[in-house]
Protein backbone atom coordinates (compact mmCIF):
# COMPACT_ATOMS: atom_id res chain seq x y z
CA UNK A 1 0.00 0.00 0.00
CA UNK A 2 1.29 3.41 -0.91
CA UNK A 3 1.32 6.26 1.51
CA UNK A 4 1.03 9.88 0.24
CA UNK A 5 2.49 12.94 2.47
CA UNK A 6 -1.26 14.08 3.38
CA UNK A 7 -2.29 14.76 6.73
CA UNK A 8 -5.87 13.88 7.96
CA UNK A 9 -8.33 15.60 10.79
CA UNK A 10 -10.77 13.48 11.74
CA UNK A 11 -12.78 15.78 14.02
CA UNK A 12 -16.72 16.59 14.19
CA UNK A 13 -15.51 20.25 16.60
CA UNK A 14 -16.41 22.70 13.78
CA UNK A 15 -13.99 25.19 16.39
CA UNK A 16 -11.24 22.62 16.19
CA UNK A 17 -11.15 22.26 12.38
CA UNK A 18 -11.54 26.03 12.25
CA UNK A 19 -8.56 26.56 13.94
CA UNK A 20 -6.44 23.62 12.42
CA UNK A 21 -7.35 25.48 8.62
CA UNK A 22 -5.81 28.51 10.16
CA UNK A 23 -2.85 27.21 11.86
CA UNK A 24 -2.32 25.30 8.23
CA UNK A 25 -2.80 28.79 6.24
CA UNK A 26 0.35 29.93 4.96
CA UNK A 27 2.51 26.77 6.02
CA UNK A 28 4.35 23.77 4.29
CA UNK A 29 1.05 22.04 4.70
CA UNK A 30 -1.35 24.20 3.32
CA UNK A 31 -2.01 22.05 0.29
CA UNK A 32 -1.31 18.73 2.21
CA UNK A 33 -4.79 18.43 4.51
CA UNK A 34 -7.96 17.23 4.78
CA UNK A 35 -10.85 17.22 7.39
CA UNK A 36 -13.63 15.20 7.84
CA UNK A 37 -16.20 15.58 10.22
CA UNK A 38 -16.41 11.62 11.82
CA UNK A 39 -14.53 8.76 11.46
CA UNK A 40 -17.35 7.26 8.47
CA UNK A 41 -16.81 9.20 6.16
CA UNK A 42 -12.59 9.03 6.75
CA UNK A 43 -12.53 5.02 6.69
CA UNK A 44 -15.18 5.39 3.29
CA UNK A 45 -12.10 7.54 1.59
CA UNK A 46 -9.47 5.37 3.09
CA UNK A 47 -11.71 2.20 1.56
CA UNK A 48 -11.68 4.05 -1.81
CA UNK A 49 -8.34 5.00 -1.68
CA UNK A 50 -7.06 1.70 -1.24
CA UNK A 51 -9.19 -0.48 -3.74
CA UNK A 52 -8.11 2.25 -6.54
CA UNK A 53 -4.88 2.21 -5.77
CA UNK A 54 -4.88 6.01 -4.57
CA UNK A 55 -2.01 7.03 -2.08
CA UNK A 56 -3.31 6.81 1.77
CA UNK A 57 -2.29 9.30 4.45
CA UNK A 58 0.80 8.80 6.52
CA UNK A 59 -0.81 11.46 9.20
CA UNK A 60 -4.00 11.44 11.10
CA UNK A 61 -5.55 13.06 13.92
CA UNK A 62 -7.80 11.62 15.24
CA UNK A 63 -10.47 12.95 18.11
CA UNK A 64 -11.14 9.97 20.72
CA UNK A 65 -15.23 11.76 21.13
CA UNK A 66 -17.43 11.57 17.94
CA UNK A 67 -20.76 11.28 17.30
CA UNK A 68 -21.13 8.91 14.88
CA UNK A 69 -17.71 6.83 15.04
CA UNK A 70 -16.18 7.07 17.83
CA UNK A 71 -11.95 7.58 17.93
CA UNK A 72 -11.21 4.17 19.25
CA UNK A 73 -13.38 2.52 16.88
CA UNK A 74 -12.20 4.40 13.91
CA UNK A 75 -8.79 3.89 15.10
CA UNK A 76 -9.43 -0.39 15.42
CA UNK A 77 -10.78 -0.09 11.89
CA UNK A 78 -7.46 1.86 10.76
CA UNK A 79 -5.04 -0.59 12.34
CA UNK A 80 -6.87 -3.55 10.27
CA UNK A 81 -6.52 -1.47 6.88
CA UNK A 82 -3.67 0.53 6.99
CA UNK A 83 -0.72 -0.44 9.37
CA UNK A 84 1.45 2.29 7.57
CA UNK A 85 -0.15 5.50 8.50
CA UNK A 86 0.60 7.48 12.12
CA UNK A 87 -2.11 8.79 14.24
CA UNK A 88 -2.27 11.21 16.28
CA UNK A 89 -4.61 11.17 19.10
CA UNK A 90 -6.48 14.70 19.21
CA UNK A 91 -8.72 15.02 22.47
CA UNK A 92 -10.49 17.08 25.38
CA UNK A 93 -10.29 14.17 27.97
CA UNK A 94 -7.81 13.93 30.10
CA UNK A 95 -8.20 10.46 31.01
CA UNK A 96 -5.58 8.35 32.03
CA UNK A 97 -7.23 5.34 30.81
CA UNK A 98 -7.28 6.66 27.08
CA UNK A 99 -3.62 7.91 27.24
CA UNK A 100 -2.51 4.36 28.50
CA UNK A 101 -4.73 3.00 25.90
CA UNK A 102 -3.25 5.02 23.22
CA UNK A 103 0.56 3.69 24.50
CA UNK A 104 -1.04 0.18 23.15
CA UNK A 105 -1.63 0.81 20.00
CA UNK A 106 0.27 0.16 17.17
CA UNK A 107 -0.48 3.24 15.43
CA UNK A 108 -0.43 5.68 17.55
CA UNK A 109 3.08 7.88 17.84
CA UNK A 110 1.53 10.81 19.80
CA UNK A 111 -1.44 11.79 21.91
CA UNK A 112 -2.48 15.45 22.31
CA UNK A 113 -4.54 17.38 24.61
CA UNK A 114 -7.08 19.83 23.03
CA UNK A 115 -6.31 22.89 22.84
CA UNK A 116 -3.38 22.68 20.84
CA UNK A 117 -0.94 25.68 19.53
CA UNK A 118 -0.14 26.34 16.17
CA UNK A 119 3.61 25.74 17.04
CA UNK A 120 3.02 22.86 18.66
CA UNK A 121 0.78 21.38 15.60
CA UNK A 122 3.40 22.26 13.03
CA UNK A 123 6.58 21.12 14.74
CA UNK A 124 4.68 17.45 15.36
CA UNK A 125 3.45 17.48 11.71
CA UNK A 126 7.14 17.81 10.42
CA UNK A 127 9.06 15.52 13.12
CA UNK A 128 6.11 12.60 12.59
CA UNK A 129 6.50 13.00 8.34
CA UNK A 130 10.29 13.65 8.34
CA UNK A 131 9.58 17.10 6.49
CA UNK A 132 11.87 20.52 7.11
CA UNK A 133 9.65 23.33 8.15
CA UNK A 134 8.69 26.19 6.06
CA UNK A 135 9.88 28.25 9.22
CA UNK A 136 6.26 29.41 10.50
CA UNK A 137 6.35 26.94 13.22
CA UNK A 138 9.36 28.93 15.08
CA UNK A 139 7.40 32.31 15.23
Amino acid sequence: MEYGKEIWFVDDDRVFQFIVAKYLEGSAYAKTYKIFDDGDRALLELITRAKTGKALPSLIFLDLNMKYMEGWETLDFLTQSAEGCKVVIVTSSLSEKDRNRAKREPLVVDYMTKPIDRNQLLISIRLLLGRKTDGSAAS
